[in-house]
Formats: structure tokens, sequence, C-alpha cells
């Protein structure tokens, strides 16, 4: 599919379901280390993965929305998705749970902005 700001929906919603699973996941979890363990690690596997489809879908942006949209941290989305794929026993769980609680609400938001100001 051609980069375009008309066809940035689908990957905005492939990012917004992303985000609802891992706030379900990490749904009840008071710290990181409860996170990490909770159902024997899969919801903090199944996270990691979410959050290199997260990547994916953002990589897959048209410039155009990315620079109208440039206070989003764009980058640092990729950059998560690489130090996943490339250093997956290396990951710091905290750094994991603390993007959950402290980002990831704010990245929804303004995601859901970008439907109602570009999409719709």
């Amino acid at each position: 599919m051609l980069k375009s700001i008309k066809n940035d929906l689908l990957y905005i919603l492939n990012i917004l379901e992303a985000i609802e699973k891992i706030l379900i996941y990490a749904k009840d979890c008071k710290n990181a280390e409860d996170f990490y363990y909770k159902n024997d690690q899969l919801n903090f596997n199944a996270t990691l993965t979410l959050f290199t489809q997260i990547a994916e879908n953002v990589g897959k942006l048209s410039d155009e929305l990315k620079n109208i949209y440039f206070p989003i941290e764009w980058h640092k989305i990729k950059g998560l998705r690489n130090r996943i794929t490339h250093d997956y026993t290396g990951i710091d769980i905290f750094i994991v749970f603390d993007i959950i609680q402290n980002s990831l609400s704010n990245l929804e938001s303004e995601l859901i902005k970008i439907i109602q100001n570009e999409l719709c």
C-alpha cells in the first residue's frame, strides 16, 4: 500500500488495538515484577510482541502524518522495537512496565486525536 495520510487509518487502528491489549495484560499489576511473572510470563512476552507490532505499524505510517504530529516520539517507538527484536533477553522489565503505566495512554489519546483531525 502506498504511504499516504489517507491510508494511515488501518495502521493507527492496529496500534490502538495493540495498546488496548497491553493495557488489559497489565491490568491489576502493582509493579513490574507482578507484571513480569503474571501467567508465567505469558502477559509480558505477549506485550513485547505487541510493542513490536506497534512499531511495525508506525513504520508504515506516512511521513506526512509523522511530520504533522512530530511531538509524538515516533523514533522512540521504533527504537523500542529494535531493542526488543535484537536484545530480547536484555529487556528491562521496569522500563517496559513504566512505558505501559506512563506512556501508552498518552499515545492512545494522541492517536485518537489524529483519527478525529485527519482521517474522519
